[in-house]
């Protein structure tokens, strides 16, 4: 558990400098405050709203139906990123 638990840390470290280095580069120059503000809180209603259903299925239903489900999420949030616009190594996307 303690090895699975610093695996977990190590990775969710590293997609939250990811994220944070997205949010700014996919920002608009003349509104990052307010992209980065949207972000931020689109972040953490996302993360009330996943504990909130993530207690509710494991009560409903337990482990097995929320690993299902965050599979499925997981499934999800990857193929919604294969639509983000793509550029050219180095360049930016402003």
């Amino acid at each position: 558990v303690i090895g699975g638990l610093l695996v977990f840390g190590v990775l969710f470290a590293i997609n939250s400098s990811l994220h944070s280095y997205l949010i700014v580069s996919y920002a608009r120059g003349d509104g990052v405050s307010l992209d980065v503000g949207c972000y931020y809180m689109s972040n953490a209603a996302g993360r009330l709203l996943g504990t909130v259903l993530s207690g509710w299925v494991y009560q409903a239903f337990r482990l097995a139906a929320c690993l299902w489900i965050s599979s499925a999420l997981v499934a999800a949030a990857a193929l919604l990123s294969l639509m983000l616009p793509q550029t050219r190594p180095g360049a930016t996307l402003r």
